[in-house]
């Protein structure tokens, strides 16, 4: 059987039950430190942490040897393990020096996520501009994932494209993965993004298969222009049916929650909302 990419999940920690693990990304929270937030997800029972990086990020690729030692082993210590750091890369410029930058940056979050013990790092590909097409930026996108994949087998990280922008359906990132094969780069499976672009969790689900190297949840109303977050659980997103269609693949990866108040300050703040999504993950994934 082929390697499945959440297969490269660092942690070996006991979770009751192996029940599935669940994190939530620090774009939930962009006011905590770092400090606060390991200390909130170890009391609301979170297994672990999807860290923003970036320059708006929690985690930084300037940060010293001393600040991410201190962060991995405030993690080990709360028992929660990091899942993935987010760099905000793009792939798509005909610009070889913005490509160029872009591929040492996402080295750099590489070597992050490998001093944090994250099993990945996150990779958007970017917005076409004006008269550019997928097609046309296909083959520059593979070229520099397939320059950076030596670096991510050398640190030990998988590279996890996210389905976003002008890529946000599967079905734009799948020509990618079936053109790499190689086991350390696949997809976040954002259900919730998907659908509010008019695809059904049954083609999320054809279209990566064991290429998932985690899930992301939220809800949401509407499709396109009309798509308005909403609560875990009070949208229409068929987290139900995408779940079950990830058990009948036996997917063991983790599932993240992706709560976009950083974004969106209209919604409920992280301490009324974490605790929240995460009973009503727990009872969905149960």
């Amino acid at each position: 059987m082929a390697l499945r990419c959440s297969e490269f999940i660092r942690p070996k920690r006991n979770y009751p039950n192996m029940r599935p693990r669940v994190t939530f990304s620090t774009l939930a929270c962009p006011y905590w430190s770092v400090e606060t937030i390991v200390e909130r997800a170890q009391t609301m029972g979170y297994d672990g942490i999807e860290w923003r990086g970036g320059e708006s990020g929690h985690v930084n690729p300037t940060w010293s040897s001393a600040q991410r030692a201190a962060l991995r082993q405030r993690m080990r210590d709360a028992n929660l393990f990091s899942l993935a750091v987010t760099a905000y890369t793009a792939f798509v410029s005909d610009d070889a020096n913005e490509l160029a930058a872009n591929l040492a940056d996402l080295k750099r979050h590489l070597d992050l996520a490998a001093d944090l013990d994250a099993s990945f790092v996150r990779v958007f590909l970017g917005e076409l501009t004006t008269g550019q097409t997928r097609a046309q930026v296909y083959p520059r996108i593979i070229e520099a994932l397939q320059t950076a994949l030596p670096h991510a087998h050398q640190v030990n990280v998988g590279i996890a494209i996210e389905h976003h922008d002008d890529f946000v359906r599967t079905a734009d990132i799948a020509p990618i993965l079936h053109q790499i094969t190689d086991a350390r780069l696949g997809a976040v499976w954002d259900i919730a993004n998907a659908y509010s672009a008019g695809e059904a969790p049954e083609q999320g689900a054809g279209n990566l298969q064991n290429r998932i190297s985690y899930v992301q949840l939220k809800d949401g109303v509407g499709v396109h222009e009309n798509w308005r977050l909403t609560n875990l659980g009070a949208g229409h997103v068929p987290l139900s049916r995408a779940i079950e269609l990830l058990q009948r693949q036996e997917y063991r990866g983790a599932y993240s929650i992706e709560w976009e108040y950083a974004w969106h300050p209209e919604l409920d703040p992280p301490d009324n909302a974490l605790p929240r999504a995460l009973a009503y993950a727990r009872t969905l994934l149960a």
